[in-house]
C-alpha cells in the first residue's frame, strides 16, 4: 500500500473528519452568514438603501480575508493538545493525506462556502434595500477584475498558506501568533524597501511600494518593467511564496512528534 497517497485511505479520512467536524462547520457558516447579514445590512442602511458595487467588493475583501484567517489558524487545533495530538499523530494515514483533508477544507471548500454565503447575503440586502430614486444597487462580480474583488482571492492564498503554517508551526494561541509574525514581516519589509532600491538604483529621495512603482519625488511614477510584466511577476513572486509556506507547512507536520 502506498505509504504516501492512497485513495480509499484519503477518502475515509475526509470522511472522518467531516463527521467529527461538521456541527462545527455548520454553526460556523450559521456565525459567518450572521455576521455578514449584520455588517452589510448595517452599511446598505446608513448609506440610504445604498450599496455600491465598490463597497461589496471591499467588504468582500474584508471579510474573506478575516473569516479565512480565523478558519485556517483552526485547522491543527489538536497538535496544541497531548492527549489529541496522540489520536492524531498515530492515525493510519499518512501526514500528506491528514495534511490534504485539511487543506481541502480550510482552501477550497471554505472559500466555495464562503462564496454561496456572501452571495446569498449580498443579494438579500440589496433586494430588501430600497435606495434613492434613480439609484439602482447591482450585485457584484467578484470575478470581474474592474470590480476588484478578485483581489480577495489573492490576499486569502497568501493568508492561507500562512495561517496553516502558522496552525502548525504553534502550539497555542495560533492566530494570535501567526498575525503577530506576519505583521511583523510586513513591517520589515516596509522598513527595508525604500533603502534598498535606492541603493540599487541611486537615486536619492526615492518612494516605492513594495513590488509596485517607483516615485522621485517632483517628477513622474516609473515602472522597472512594463505595467503587464509588472502584474505577472507580482503574480509569479505571490505563487511563489504561497507554494514555500503550503510545502513549508507539510514538512513542519512530518516533525511532529508525540
Amino acid at each position: 500500500m502506498n505509504n504516501i497517497f492512497n485513495l480509499n485511505r484519503f477518502l475515509l479520512l475526509f470522511k472522518k473528519h467531516t463527521i467529527e467536524h461538521g456541527k462545527t462547520y455548520l454553526l460556523s457558516i450559521a456565525v459567518l452568514t450572521g455576521i455578514i447579514a449584520l455588517i452589510l445590512g448595517f452599511v446598505a442602511y446608513s448609506n440610504g438603501g445604498r450599496l455600491a458595487v465598490q463597497l461589496q467588493a471591499l467588504m468582500f475583501i474584508y471579510f474573506i480575508a478575516f473569516a479565512g484567517s480565523i478558519f485556517t489558524s483552526l485547522s491543527f487545533t489538536e497538535l496544541g493538545d497531548k492527549r489529541k495530538a496522540t489520536g492524531v499523530l498515530t492515525l493510519p494515514a499518512s501526514h500528506f493525506e491528514k495534511y490534504l483533508v485539511s487543506w481541502l477544507y480550510s482552501y477550497i471548500i471554505f472559500q466555495l462556502v464562503f462564496l454561496g454565503v456572501f452571495y446569498t447575503v449580498d443579494w438579500v440586502v440589496i433586494s430588501v434595500s430600497e435606495p434613492p430614486a434613480g439609484y439602482s444597487n447591482q450585485l457584484i462580480n467578484v470575478f470581474d477584475m474592474d470590480q476588484q474583488a478578485t483581489v480577495g482571492f489573492l490576499l486569502y492564498a497568501l493568508l492561507h498558506a500562512f495561517n496553516i503554517w502558522g496552525a502548525i508551526f504553534f502550539e497555542k494561541m495560533h492566530f494570535i501568533k501567526t498575525a503577530f509574525v506576519f505583521f511583523i514581516y510586513y513591517i520589515a519589509i516596509l522598513l527595508i524597501n525604500n533603502p534598498f532600491i535606492r541603493l540599487i538604483t541611486g537615486v536619492k529621495g526615492l518612494e516605492s511600494v513594495a513590488f509596485g512603482r517607483l516615485f522621485i519625488p517632483g517628477k513622474e511614477y516609473y515602472r522597472v518593467i512594463p505595467t503587464d510584466s509588472m502584474d505577472n511577476t507580482n503574480l509569479v513572486v505571490l505563487a511563489i511564496i504561497v507554494i514555500i509556506f503550503w510545502i513549508s507547512a507539510f514538512y513542519r507536520l512530518k516533525e511532529k512528534e508525540i
